[in-house]
C-alpha cells in the first residue's frame, strides 16, 4: 500500500475540517423549517405551502417621476455614481447594444469601456419591449432617455435596470 506524504495529509485533513466546520456553520444559520403540526411531531412535511400574498405594481405617474428625479448625462458617472440606490434620470447616446443569447438580456452601453452605465433588460422584461414596438436592438446609436434606480453592480459596474418599456424614450 503506497503511503502519502505528510504534507497531503495534512491538505486532506484541513479539507475536511474546513468542510465539516462549514456544514455546522450551515446548520446553526439556517435552522429546519418548523413543522406542520408543531405538537404531534418535528417531521417537516412537505405537501404544506407556504402563504401567498398578492402583489400589484403601480406605475409612477410621469409628471412625477420628472418632478422628483435629478437629470444627469449618462457621460458623467461620477455623478451616476453619487445616486446608486437612489432613482434618477438619465440622457444619452447609446453607444453599443449586447445581447447574452444563454439568458436572452440585453445591455445598452453608454460608453466603451466597462467605467460607462449600462442599462440592463432582463428576459422577463423583453417581451413587453416586443409587445410595445420596442425592439431593444433598434436603441443602438440613439439618444434615449430613461429613469430608474442606479445600481452599482460589484461585477458590472453601474447599471440601470429598464423593468418596464415606460422607463425609456427615444429622443431621436
Amino acid at each position: 500500500m503506497k503511503q502519502f506524504s505528510p504534507a497531503i495529509t495534512l491538505g486532506l485533513l484541513i479539507a475536511f475540517l474546513a468542510g465539516f466546520v462549514s456544514h455546522l456553520l450551515y446548520q446553526r444559520w439556517n435552522p429546519p423549517f418548523p413543522a406542520a403540526n408543531p405538537g404531534k411531531n418535528s417531521e417537516f412535511h412537505l405537501d404544506v405551502e407556504p402563504p401567498s400574498f398578492r402583489v400589484t405594481f403601480l406605475p409612477t405617474p410621469p409628471a412625477q417621476i420628472q418632478a422628483d428625479m435629478p437629470l444627469v448625462q449618462a457621460r458623467e458617472v461620477e455623478k451616476i455614481r453619487r445616486l446608486t440606490g437612489n432613482q434618477a434620470r438619465i440622457r444619452g447616446r447609446v453607444f453599443r447594444v449586447g445581447h447574452s443569447a444563454k439568458s436572452n438580456t440585453y445591455f445598452l452601453n453608454f460608453g466603451p469601456s466597462r467605467e460607462a452605465l449600462t442599462a440592463v433588460i432582463f428576459a422577463s422584461a423583453v417581451e413587453l419591449f416586443e409587445k410595445n414596438q420596442l425592439r431593444p436592438k433598434a436603441f443602438e446609436g440613439k439618444e434615449v432617455e430613461m429613469h430608474g434606480e442606479i445600481k452599482d453592480h460589484p461585477q458590472y459596474g453601474l447599471e440601470l435596470v429598464l423593468e418596464n418599456p415606460a422607463q425609456i424614450k427615444l429622443l431621436d
